[in-house]
């Protein structure tokens, strides 16, 4: 806050200038606007989804769904998708589109979806696999992969042969836990985000051609395991998220949830709070972008102390606005 003091003067006195005025302070803020149903899903815990073609494809367990944003239904396209994707509670899928086919990559096996032909096949069958909790990003027709967990080896996926290549390696640390997506672009940049600690979660950038990742900045949060997060603008929003334990009669002994989202600004590397809350405590939810919308689809919730799987699509709005800190 700023003081101003008047002085007294005569005619014959020049006046006192205050020279330690200063120009106002100000942050950039993001708020979460709104957060309502955009629909009910005909599935309860859908494992992995992409869009193509301006359509979201989602499989759960054993069968694959189309959702239509221009007509918001949905409808069921194979009913034999079993084994396809792994449902991302502590391990998780590597979902991107090759030569207009949907790929699904995790440590048991890689799958392509054929979108004229409504079926799956599966390309390889990985035995001992090394990538438990499979992280990775498809970019210029190339798979970058590696596990956090198990090694601290990236490899390059070679389509012609199916098999991982080893590429480079990296300083593995600690590892608490993931959010449901873990790679965000900004811009040209690729970055990696995982928990460090219970409370805190780190973030890194890939560099040198996806050779090396790079630590930049760490923040303290509440227990975002399971979280969701979106790429927005030159921000990484990421929150939600939670666990429970269970006694040998599957009651719940405890759980914590978060219903708070948090962002890293990629520009000015800071972290802040989002403002306002999500309308309840989520975790295990997919996080879909398409076009400037952001949705939540399924995951569970807690109510009356047992868990809840949440069989709808939400739907959020955030904004960006500028604030005055010190006018």
């Amino acid at each position: 806050m700023v003081f101003f003091i008047a002085y007294g003067c005569s005619d014959n006195e020049t006046p006192i200038h205050d020279e330690t005025t200063k120009a106002p302070e100000s942050k950039e803020v993001l708020t979460l606007l709104n957060s309502k149903k955009a629909n009910d899903t005909p599935f309860k815990l859908p494992r992995e989804s992409i869009i193509f073609e301006e359509n979201l494809y989602v499989v759960d367990e054993s069968k694959t769904y189309k959702y239509s944003f221009d007509s918001n239904s949905w409808e069921t396209i194979n009913a034999a998708s079993e084994g396809v994707a792994v449902f991302p509670y502590l391990n998780y899928n590597i979902s991107f589109i090759r030569n207009k086919k949907w790929h699904i990559l995790n440590e048991y096996s890689l799958s392509m979806f054929d979108f004229t032909s409504n079926t799956w096949e599966e390309i390889k069958r990985f035995q001992n696999s090394d990538l438990h909790a499979t992280i990775g990003v498809y970019v210029n027709e190339t798979l970058y992969v590696f596990s956090d967990i198990i090694r601290d080896e990236i490899f390059k996926y070679d389509f012609e042969n199916n098999e991982l290549l080893p590429y480079s390696t990296f300083e593995k640390k600690p590892n608490y836990g993931q959010l449901v997506k873990s790679i965000y672009k900004i811009g040209e940049s690729y970055y990696f985000t995982k928990l460090s600690d219970y409370n805190s979660i780190s973030i890194y950038k890939w560099n040198n051609n996806f050779k090396t990742l790079e630590y930049i900045n760490e923040y303290e949060t509440e227990y975002i395991a399971q979280g969701s997060g979106f790429a927005y603008k030159d921000n990484i929003i990421f929150g939600l998220g939670g666990e429970n334990s269970v006694d040998e009669n599957g009651e719940i002994t405890s759980f914590k949830l978060t219903d708070k989202f948090y962002y890293y600004n990629v520009t000015n590397n800071e972290f802040h709070e989002v403002k306002n809350s999500f309308y309840q405590g989520r975790f295990a939810s997919l996080p879909i972008k398409h076009d400037d919308s952001f949705f939540l689809l399924g995951g569970y919730t807690i109510l009356n102390n047992q868990r809840k799987e949440v069989q709808v699509m939400d739907q959020l709005s955030f904004k960006k606005t500028i604030e005055i800190i010190n006018p």
